[in-house]
Formats: C-alpha cells, sequence, structure tokens
C-alpha cells in the first residue's frame, strides 16, 4: 500500500521562506534552500534538509519502490515518505548551495521561522557526516557539475522535534550484500563483515551523536570508529550511548527493548523483503532527559516496565523457522495482530527505526533464495543480541 503524503489543498496558506512572502495552494511549487542535515550519522547517501520536518536523499530506485509499496505493518518501523523532490546543485567556489523544487503542502505546517531559527542552534561537537559526503558526490561523482536537477526522496524527519538528538546508527545483520555485486565483491565485503562486530554480534556502529549534557557539546563518531570495535567496545558505546552525563537513560532504553522486541517478531514473520544492507536507527532527545535528570533516575516501576512486562512471553533467543511463521499465521499471529501495549503516562522521546533501502529486494525477485534465509537469520540474531545488551544495560 502506498504511504503518500496528506497535503490539503482546500484553503492556501502563506509563509516566509527564504524572506519572501508566498501564498500556497493547490499544484504550488516553491523554490527554497536545501542544507546538508546536520544529523546524518551514517550512510552513503547525500541527505538535506528542506524545512525541520522534512528531509531529502539522492534516489535510489529500490529505496523509491520500497517506500511505495511499504506494507503497513513496516510504518511504523520505518520513516514516513512524503515522496519526490527535484533539486538543483550550484558552486559558488568551494561551496555547494542545493534549491528544492518543493509541493507547497510540504510547507502547510510548518513553523518555518521560528523552526529556521531552532535549526541554526549551534551545537559543538557535531560530526557533519552530510557535508562529507557531499563534498565526495561533487568531487567524484560531479553532483554539480551541470545545470541538471537530481531527483531526491522525501522522508519525515525522525530527529526534527528534538532539541538536542542523539542518535546511534547501527548496520544490522551479520552480512549486508545482496545480489547486485559479484562474487568477489561480496566474498571481499562478507570477509571484512565477518572481522567486525557483524560478524559476531550481528550489529555494528555506523554512525552515532551523542550529547553530553556535562558540558553541553556533542560527541560523534562515524563508521570508520565502529570497524575498530570488538564486542566488548561496542557495548561500552551502547551503554555511553544512552548515559548523558546526567543519568543513565533506563525509560528511553527499555522502551526501545520493547520496539526491537516487537520488531523481531515481524520480521520473523513477513515474507516480502530481503533488507541487504539497512541500519537500526535509535535515537532520543538528550536535552529532555537533561532536564529530567531526577525523572529518569527514580526507582521502581515506571511505565515502560509495565510494556517489558507485557513482552515476557516473546521469545526472541532463536530465529524464526518457516514453519514456525506458518504456525503463527495460522493462529491468527499475522502481521498486523502484533500489538504493543501503549502506556498513557510514558513521555519518553526514545524510538527506533529500520532504515536505508537503497538494497531491499523483494523475495519473489532473490536469485538465491538459500543465501536470503542465511542473511535473514543474521538481521535475526543481531537484533536478539542487541536486545540482550539493552537490557542487560538497563538491569545493571
Amino acid at each position: 500500500m502506498d504511504e503518500m503524503i496528506g497535503c490539503d489543498w482546500s484553503t492556501g496558506a502563506t509563509y516566509e521562506v527564504i524572506g519572501i512572502m508566498i501564498t500556497m495552494g493547490k499544484d504550488d511549487i516553491r523554490v527554497v534552500e536545501a542544507r546538508p542535515f546536520i544529523h546524518q550519522v551514517g550512510g552513503r547517501a547525500v541527505m538535506l534538509e528542506i524545512t525541520p520536518e522534512t528531509i531529502c536523499k539522492l534516489y535510489k530506485e529500490k529505496e523509491f519502490q520500497f517506500y511505495k509499496h511499504k506494507p503497513d505493518y513496516l510504518k511504523e518501523f520505518t520513516p514516513h515518505y512524503k515522496g519526490l523532490v527535484s533539486i538543483k546543485c550550484s558552486q559558488d567556489g568551494d561551496i555547494p548551495m542545493f534549491h528544492a523544487e518543493v509541493p507547497g503542502c510540504i510547507l502547510q505546517n510548518t513553523d518555518y521561522p521560528n523552526n529556521i531559527e531552532k535549526r541554526e542552534e549551534v551545537k559543538s561537537g557535531l560530526d557533519n557526516w552530510s557535508l562529507s559526503r557531499i563534498h565526495k558526490e561533487v568531487k567524484y561523482k560531479g553532483l554539480c557539475s551541470s545545470s541538471d536537477k537530481h531527483d531526491y526522496t522525501m522522508l519525515g524527519n525522525l530527529v526534527g522535534s528534538l532539541r538536542m538528538p542523539c542518535i546511534l546508527d547501527l548496520k544490522i545483520g551479520t552480512q549486508q550484500t545482496g545480489d547486485d555485486t559479484t562474487e568477489e565483491e561480496r566474498r571481499v565485503r562478507e570477509d571484512r563483515s565477518a572481522n567486525s562486530t557483524s560478524g559476531t554480534m550481528g550489529i555494528r556502529l555506523s554512525g552515532m551523536h551523542m550529547y553530553e549534557a556535562e558540558t553541553n557539546t556533542y560527541l560523534s563518531h562515524n563508521k570508520h570508529h565502529g570497524w575498530t570495535l570488538d564486542d566488548a567496545g561496542l557495548r561500552q558505546e551502547l551503554r555511553r550511548f544512552f548515559h548523558n552525563s546526567c543519568v543513565l537513560n533506563v525509560r528511553d532504553i527499555t522502551r526501545i527493548i520493547n520496539k526491537l522486541r516487537r520488531l523481531h517478531r515481524i520480521l520473523s514473520i513477513q515474507d516480502k523483503f530481503y533488507f541487504f544492507g539497512s541500519s537500526l536507527l535509535l535515537f532520543y532527545d538528550g536535552y529532555l532527559n537533561n532536564d529530567h535528570c531526577s525523572d529518569h533516575s527514580k526507582e521502581g516501576t515506571t511505565p515502560s516496565e509495565k510494556f517489558d512486562q507485557s513482552e515476557k512471553g516473546l521469545n526472541v533467543d532463536q530465529p524464526t523457522s518457516s514453519d514456525e511463521k506458518d504456525k503463527r499465521k495460522n493462529e491468527g499471529e499475522g502481521l498486523n495482530s502484533v500489538h504493543l501495549p501503549e502506556c498513557e503516562y510514558d513521555t519518553s522521546t526514545a524510538d527506533v527505526r529500520l532504515i536505508d533501502f537503497g538494497r531491499t529486494v523483494l523475495k519473489s525477485d532473490m536469485k538465491e533464495h538459500s543465501y536470503g534465509t542465511q542473511f535473514e537469520e543474521g538481521i535475526l540474531f543481531g537484533l536478539v543480541n542487541l536486545i540482550d545488551i539493552l537490557q542487560s544495560i538497563a538491569d545493571n
């Protein structure tokens, strides 16, 4: 089922964009400046920010097809798809400039002037991975070498509402290559993965921004740091990510654990996609947690722990076999019937999403189904280990 943007064309709306008053209505297209997305922590694709609520990344056919036909049961675990946008890159000296032709409805619900001030708040210590990707695309692939426009996929900004986003990008699975590579390329990549935490744990740090409340600065790591970590080092980074110099954010950890459990259940049943090269994006608001240190340090049963109690019957110890998948479906445990109880008192900003679908393929199109099955088990293995690590951090 397609997931499209919700644009109400019944009324126009007026906003100030780049100093120009505009009126937006049906079929209205406006040119706005797109900037490097400062909270991109990993990935190869160029990512830009159009508004605080909307980011975009260079178009990839497989990723576009995934978002266009994303099933309902995956929507809460993936970014919101908003359509395609054309962006032109021009260069003034060494500085690339991007201008996007944006549908008016993308700007209709944006408090643009106020959010621009928030977006430009100085955040010391951020490693601008997006800018490094832009420079590589400009230098090696001629991104700004012609007057041509490039297509980008617009997505909801998962951290747009957070004041001090703490973001962790984890490559998921013991293998990341699909059937779009040669045997030699696959062997080289798999050998490298096998000698990292991808091979031993099914997860690998691909990027991180963590706000440290005590110093009011960010700690940043990119994928190169992730390749150097052993199992103990990765566990240490995961613990550090949820500790913002104030307190260990057990509530946020618990919330993410429970969502990961549900994701594990869904991925063990779904039979539509192989998510080659995808990542898990974990995030929460470090600023909010800094303001509520005493609340996060309280002992006793928190609302999120009530989530945990409701999920105790979920077995995530072993990959799910085909027989178990069929059994669950026959017993009514279909994908749309997997529910996680909500808690009216939970105010945690923590969440997790599955991202990066540039190599995602339909299982029906996969040439080597045995390889796909092995890959799928690697993803479930990584989820189990991540849940185990986070649970251990929360318990201790």
